[in-house]
């Protein structure tokens, strides 16, 4: 797992404001933690970086095996994933997380057509997570993780 923080991160577990990139701001009570997941450094940086700018507190881990471990060590709050991954990819591991933290909000995103087939098969095992296409838009990916 790693965390990536800015220069000028501040968290508060209190009342928090946070500034959204379209200027708007939201209040949290509480810093939701958010386990980021993608087998591409780079794309699961920036969205920590975004995150952690916006009142929540992320870290990163860069693949399905790595996201199973992070979330048994930290228990975080949501899980935001890519889905194709080598290896472990996001629908495995999310179904992994899923049956030692039950209440955790999951959130998958990609890009490819051959996601559907993937998450139709987690359904008929009785899986059911959120998706969000990829290209991630920062205000739009910050407006629905604080949907309930």
């Amino acid at each position: 797992m790693h965390t990536t923080f800015l220069p000028d991160d501040s968290r508060e577990d209190s009342l928090t404001t946070a500034s959204l990139p379209n200027g708007d701001s939201a209040r949290a009570t509480t810093s939701t933690r958010i386990l980021v997941v993608d087998d591409e450094p780079l794309i699961a940086d920036t969205i920590v970086q975004i995150l952690n700018r916006n009142g929540f507190i992320a870290h990163a881990a860069y693949g399905g095996r790595e996201a199973i471990e992070a979330a048994r060590l930290t228990s975080p709050e949501l899980i935001l994933s890519d889905v194709l991954m080598p290896h472990i990819d996001g629908v495995e591991a999310a179904i992994s997380i899923r049956k030692f933290l039950p209440d955790a909000r999951i959130v998958l995103f990609s890009g490819q057509a051959a996601t559907v087939e993937i998450l139709a098969r987690a359904r008929q095992r009785g899986f059911q997570f959120e998706l969000l296409a990829k290209p991630l838009h920062p205000t739009q990916l910050i407006k629905h993780l604080r949907q309930e």
